[in-house]
Order: structure tokens, then sequence, then C-alpha cells
């Protein structure tokens, strides 16, 4: 093995890349008018164009490999015999790269072109800086150089169409409570993955496709920080080794027992993979314990073998033993192989790439709808500033009821569902419309509709005998009541009051007030007797007392006429006439 001189004799800007493990982008095209002036390794293009995570990307380079040139570092004028690709790293994930040479290695002498295709789907976004290390194999005054070198290459790979390469998640926004199902995009495996949500909730996750629930209205700033994770060789320590270094002419004048006598074995070591050899250390001489430290070489690549050598520049370099590497993030990593060559590898697992991106839930509120029964006998919402309303009667839509009030058509369960301007929308509770139920009287026979549940009348506050029926034949003046047992528990009560006796037997009976008909729809006449002075008040009040009409009415020859139209609700009602003197006062019912 031709020792390796140091980097400051040769200065090469040489721009070049290296093949990934798997080869998947075969078929490079090389193009042959790459060249530079004056001479000197050239790269084309100098950055390959940008790709597009989460899209399918391909673009070929070419580099152009000179026979002679002049080093711009020394000005001595060189011959170039071989380029040797040992390693690249910062290949973004999800992208790999092959080149026209199988096994990385060039002979600008025998062709001055090489070639290699970048392909694949990047899984995230970034400017990724590609570091390509190389050996450099060049003539100088008939002297064999090897030179080290490392160089950059920039990809950057822009955010996808969406804004959000890193994770998915839905629904977007939602009302009052809404559970929210993630997906995060980025995935490197085989490689180690981690991925650390924070929801904006003080709920987190370590989860790669969480659920989350969201409890309150708000705004939610999602964040996801994914880490691609790897292995990263650090320091190779070999403690001992076998006999098989020994006999070489290089060690004739070492002694092979113990103490070793001399400079000798002189050990480097050979880092390959599938594809052959990524990583060749310098050689260290002195004896049968070494280390290197400060590799940092990413194991992205799998399955991983290293093979300690003894260099011997006149005869064949011996090989010491081969140790499998088998990546594990719980594992040791010391060996003992080829009958006593042994040691320990030192292996972390490190964060090679992190993304992080932000997106937002909305969790708007619901409405709060609550009806109300108004004294008019309408279902109100209380909001009125809701955009839409749908009213419901036993489970069906009520016809043209999308307003925030609606006049019950009819007895039954009415409930309401409201929208708000964020597109939420609430059932409100149910509420219970009883059907309407009016005594008419037909001569002496007072009755309400049939077909109800249960009836009890009574008379004066005593239940009547046989009083269980939808009609009762009655059997004197005075105030009757009928309670009716009806659908969703509905009790109603209705009153009546019976009288034989018209406005002349009021007056003969020394005053009185006398409603008809009763009941009624809100048209009816109030007459009464036995009343002085020049008016008196007329008064109609609801049952909780409000008054819905009052007037003065004139007094003729002590009594009063009224004929009444008032636009109010259905219900019982309270009609008051009073003078200076007295006041009369009698229930009627509005259907």
């Amino acid at each position: 093995m031709t020792p390796s001189l140091p980097a400051r004799y040769l200065v090469i800007a040489l721009l070049c890349v290296s093949v990934r493990s798997l080869a998947q982008c075969p078929n490079c095209v090389a193009e042959v008018t790459c060249t530079a002036s004056p001479a000197y390794p050239t790269l084309c293009p100098a950055q390959p164009p940008d790709a597009t995570a989460g899209e399918f990307y391909e673009s070929d380079i070419t580099f152009w490999l000179p026979t002679q040139f002049t080093d711009p570092g020394t000005g001595f004028d060189v011959t170039f015999q071989q380029m040797t690709i040992t390693s690249v790293t910062g290949l973004p994930f999800g992208l790999t790269l092959e080149t026209s040479s199988p096994d990385g290695i060039y002979f600008p002498q025998q062709s001055q072109y090489g070639c290699g295709r970048i392909c694949g789907t990047p899984v995230g976004p970034g400017t990724f800086d590609i570091t390509i290390s190389i050996i450099a194999g060049v003539t100088f005054s008939g002297i064999d150089i090897d030179a080290p070198e490392q160089f950059t290459i920039p990809l950057v790979v822009l955010p996808g169409s969406g804004g959000n390469s890193s994770f998915t998640f839905g629904p977007t926004s939602g009302c009052g409570s809404v559970e929210v199902a993630f997906e995060a995009l980025i995935d490197a495996t085989p490689s180690p993955m981690s991925y650390d949500w924070d929801f904006g909730n003080g709920v987190s996750s370590t989860e790669q496709d969480p659920i989350v629930t969201f409890d309150e209205p708000g705004s939610y700033t999602v964040e996801l920080e994914t880490t691609i994770l790897g292995y990263v060789l650090d320091a190779v320590n070999v403690n001992g080794l076998n006999g098989n270094w020994c006999g070489d002419v290089e060690e004739a004048f070492c002694n092979c027992g113990t103490p070793i006598i001399g400079t000798c074995p002189d050990l480097y070591f050979v880092l390959s993979n599938a594809n052959g050899p990524v990583y060749t250390s310098p050689t260290n001489g002195g004896g049968t314990s070494t280390s290197w430290s400060g590799l940092g070489i990413a194991l992205q690549d799998p399955p991983y073998a290293i093979t300690v050598w003894d260099e011997d520049p006149v005869s064949q370099d011996d090989n010491l033993g081969t140790y499998a590497i088998v990546l594990d993030p719980g594992a040791t990593y010391g060996f003992n192989v080829a009958g006593g060559t042994n040691g320990v590898l030192t292996i972390d697992l490190v964060a090679l790439q992190t993304f992080n991106d932000t997106d937002v839930v909305e969790v708007f509120d619901l409405p709060e709808v609550v009806v109300e029964a108004q004294p008019n006998g309408q279902l109100c919402v209380a909001d009125t500033a809701l955009v839409a309303y749908t009213w419901f009667l036993d489970g069906d839509t009520v016809p043209d009821a999308f307003g925030p009030c609606v006049v019950p058509t009819g007895p039954g369960l009415w409930w309401v569902v409201a929208t708000n301007g964020f597109g939420c929308t609430t059932q409100s509770d149910t509420l219970v419309v009883c059907p309407q139920v009016a005594v008419v009287q037909t001569g002496a026979v007072l009755s309400v509709p049939a077909g109800f549940n249960n009836y009890v009348w009574s008379y004066g506050g005593i239940a009547l005998p046989n009083g269980n029926g939808p009609a009762i034949t009655a059997g004197a003046d005075g105030l009757y009541t009928v309670v009716v047992q009806a659908e969703n528990d509905c009790e109603i009560t209705a009153t009546y009051m019976y009288s034989t006796v018209g406005i002349a037997e009021l007056e003969a009976a020394g005053g009185g007030i006398l409603v008809y008909p009763v009941p009624n729809d809100g048209v009816f006449t109030v007459e009464a007797a036995g009343l002085t002075g020049a008016s008196a008040g007329l008064r109609i009040s609801d049952m909780s007392g409000r008054i819905v009409y009052e007037s003065r009415e004139r007094i003729a020859l002590g009594r009063l006429r009224a004929a009444l139209m008032l636009d109010t609700a259905p219900g019982p009602y309270v009609v008051q006439v009073w003078d200076e003197t007295r006041s009369f006062t009698q229930r009627i019912m509005v259907r």
C-alpha cells in the first residue's frame, strides 16, 4: 500500500459524487461539453437543479477529469492517474445516486468523463450540503501522491405544493370539540426515526400518526419535529492482534514475540458495505494496539463490516480479521475475530437531519341555542344574530319556519337547529307544546275535544260524578273546570263560567259582568250592569297579571257595553270592569 502524503501538497477543487448503497439510478449520460480552461477537474453543473419534497427527482451530473493540469496550490504540473470516491454524506433522505463506475474508481488516462445520476423522492425540504470524500492519485516528477480531499455540493429541496411537508391532518377545523387525525409524512425507514408533536393544547406525542381531541374552542398551533437518526462510527480501538502480521520481509527486524521490538506492525482498517469499501483509515504504526478517533462516519447503508490490516509496502498487506457490524440502538461493539484480533468500536446514534413544521387547528364556538316561550305564544331563540334556523315538530321540518321565532302550528315536540357564522350548529332542548283546550257550551252541555287520554271535570273545586269524559251537563250556574291529560305528559286545564243569567238578570240582581262568546278567538263582547258614574274602567289581563288591554268605557243608564277585537295569544284571561264604588271580574278563554 502506498503511503498517503499530507493534503497540503495538492489542492484540487474537484466536485464529484459517489454511490449510495442501493443502485437505483442507472444509465446516467455524461455531458461531453463539460470542460474548463485552463484545464482543471470540473463538475457540471456546479449545483444540481432544485428538488421538491414529496416529488420524484432525477438529475445527471458530469465530471471532467483532465489527464494533466496545474495544481493552483503549489503551481506543480501534475498527471491525473486515478480518482477514488471513498464516501458520500449529507445526501437528502429519499434520494440516491449511482455513478457510471460501480466501484467509484476512475482512470483519467483512459477516459476523461464520468457521470452520476441522482434520483428518488426527497422526504423533506431544506438546503443540504453533500460532502464527498475522495482520494486523488496524481504523479509529480515521477512521484506518486495519494491526496485525500473533501468537497461539498449544495442541493436545495423545496417544500411540496401543500406547504407542509412534515405532516397532514384532518379535519383542519371544527366546532366545540374536535378529534383530529395526524399523519407524519417523513419516513426514512430503515433509518431510525423520532417524532416530537406539540399540539398547543398541553398534549404531546411521540407517535408517528397520533389522534388528538381538542376540547375547547381556540386556535391551536401544532408543531412537529421529525428527526432522522443515524449510526455514526466515531472511534476504532484495536487492543490486540493475532499473529498473521508477523513474518513478512517488512518485519525482518521485528521481534514477533513479547515484547515487540521495532515499529511494527503498521495498522489501518477498511470499512465496507455491500457495495465495497466506503472508508480507508490512515496507517498507524508501532505496535499491536492503536486507535482512530473523531471519525464521524455515517453508517447510512448497512450492513457494514470492518477489516483490520497490516500494511506491508513490499509484500502483500496482511488481513488480520473482519468484524461484521450489527447496528442496534442498545448494542456495544466489542469484537474478537480471526484468532485474537480484538478491540472496541464506538458507534453513536445521532440526529442526521431534523425537520420542523407547524400548522393550525381551529376550533370554533358552538352557538348557544336557548328557546323561550313568549307571552304572545311564539317560541323564540334568545340569540337572534345566528345565520340560520331550522325548526322541527316531532322530527319533521316545519315549512317556512327559518327565523328565530315560530308560532307553533300544533301540539308536539318542538326544537330548532341553529347555525352561527363559523358554520357550527347546535340543536336546542326539546320543548313540549301542549294542545289548546277550550270549553264549548251547547245549551246546558259543556264539552272539550275528544281523543285525549283522560278527563277530570269539577264544579266549584269538587270533582263531578261521571266527569271523566269530553262532555258534561251543567247542573247549575258557576265555574266549571276540566283537566285534560294528553300526549307528551301534557296536562291542560280549561275553565268555563256557566251562566243562565242575562244582562237583565244581572241588573235585577244588583249588578254583574257578562262576556260572550266564551271561548272566543279574541273577538268578544263585554256587558256590565249596576254601574254608577259617567264611565267605567275596562281591563283585560293574562294569568300573570300582565295587562293586554285597558280603556275607559261610557256608562249609560247604569250599563256598559264594549265590543273588543284583541290580537293576543291563545290562553286564559281575566276581564275586569270597575266604577267608583265596585268591581266585577270574569275569566274567559281565547282560542
